[in-house]
């Protein structure tokens, strides 16, 4: 594990710019890549688009703050509430026979309940190939942000989040044991755990095993 300066706060909507080793360890895992394709559920910056063109990338956004299918709390995460498989196919409409190399989740996942994030998670493996690495960042403190936060690239090293609102909300503090148990055929390559409260995870695909 490895930590960083930045705080969430309540009353500081304006970005603020932190050292993001995720983002860091995923820019050395591209080095020396020419070409990728990117897959970005968060919403749409030009610094993002522009810090990835150098990849000649293929990119697609799929902005999901308005669609997401499910509230998370504990009650929704109980064994015995009734769960509805979102409908993925339709909230994200990725165009038919692309895979990723990339999949820029954000702070998505702290929006889901755990069961949900498990049906994304399986629904996104038929846009991936052995070798696909997820990144994300998962809130670890007692309150988040109530609305997803816009995260811009600044360089290979460095992100600035930008708050929606200044409205927080319960986290639901998604324990890593826990995510990597819904990660179906994810390994978790990198995990890094930040003095802001954020837990920054790369997951790497290693493709479905022989005869499943």
């Amino acid at each position: 594990m490895a930590s960083s300066a930045g705080m969430l706060q309540q009353s500081r909507p304006e970005p603020v710019i932190y050292t993001s080793l995720g983002l860091e360890a995923l820019s050395q895992r591209l080095l020396g890549v020419t070409t990728c394709a990117i897959l970005d559920l968060g919403p749409v910056r030009s610094a993002n688009i522009e810090f990835w063109s150098h990849f000649n990338p293929f990119m697609y956004i799929a902005d999901l703050r308005s669609g997401l299918p499910l509230p998370v709390s504990a009650a929704n995460d109980s064994e015995d509430a009734d769960f509805v498989e979102p409908d993925w196919n339709h909230l994200l409409a990725l165009p038919e026979g692309r895979s990723f190399d990339v999949i820029l989740a954000w702070d998505l996942l702290n929006y889901l309940e755990l069961r949900s994030v498990a049906s994304l998670i399986r629904f996104l493996k038929g846009y991936c190939r052995p070798g696909t690495v997820l990144f994300t960042l998962i809130f670890d403190q007692k309150e988040m942000p109530e609305e997803i936060t816009a995260y811009r690239i600044m360089d290979e090293s460095h992100l600035a989040y930008e708050y929606c609102s200044s409205r927080m909300r319960v986290c639901p503090r998604h324990q890593p044991r826990a995510m990597t148990g819904v990660m179906s055929h994810f390994q978790a390559s990198n995990s890094f755990r930040l003095r802001n409260g954020i837990v920054e995870f790369l997951f790497v695909y290693e493709g479905e095993p022989p005869g499943s």
